[in-house]
């Protein structure tokens, strides 16, 4: 799960954002201020879904369009990771701020594992830079059970 992050962080995030969609001729409007915030405030893996209806709860009505067309931008930019746990929905997290993570996800409970991926960039960058390659991201996820659903088959 994504830590707190500071309100430094977050203004920082807004001028990344709106530096990004000045260079696409793209305005930054009170909608996707308010989608960008709620992001950098959530510290759970989401559905656009689950977005959008904490922005409503909220009584921040913004349209489910631009939730999604937000959300895409976001990830272009930088600043919003999409993960993927399952064959359900994508899920999204905010990683501007964050230290390098990855996933282990538990094939029966669906447990959700983070994990320092220090050692996933460092390998990540030998096999680019092999095959003369700029890597700028990766996806990477292990795919298991959990201590507890393990012992329970076990048992």
């Amino acid at each position: 799960m994504a830590r707190p992050v500071s309100e430094e962080i977050i203004r920082t995030a807004e001028n990344v954002f709106r530096e990004f969609l000045r260079d696409r001729g793209l305005k930054y409007t009170g909608e996707r201020e308010k989608i960008l915030s709620a992001v950098m405030h959530t510290d759970e893996h989401f559905e656009a879904e689950e977005l959008l209806r904490l922005m409503w709860q909220e009584s921040n009505r913004v349209g489910k369009a631009t939730v999604y067309r937000t959300l895409k931008l976001l990830v272009e930019c930088g600043i919003v990771k999409e993960v993927h746990f399952s064959n359900k929905q994508v899920h999204y997290e905010h990683t501007y701020g964050q230290d390098p993570h990855d996933h282990m996800v538990c094939r029966r409970c669906g447990r959700i594992i983070e994990f320092d991926a220090g050692e996933v960039v460092k390998l990540r960058t030998v096999i680019a830079a092999h095959a003369r390659f700029h890597a700028l991201s990766h996806r990477f996820q292990i795919l298991g059970l959990c201590e507890v659903c393990r012992k329970a088959s076990s048992g």
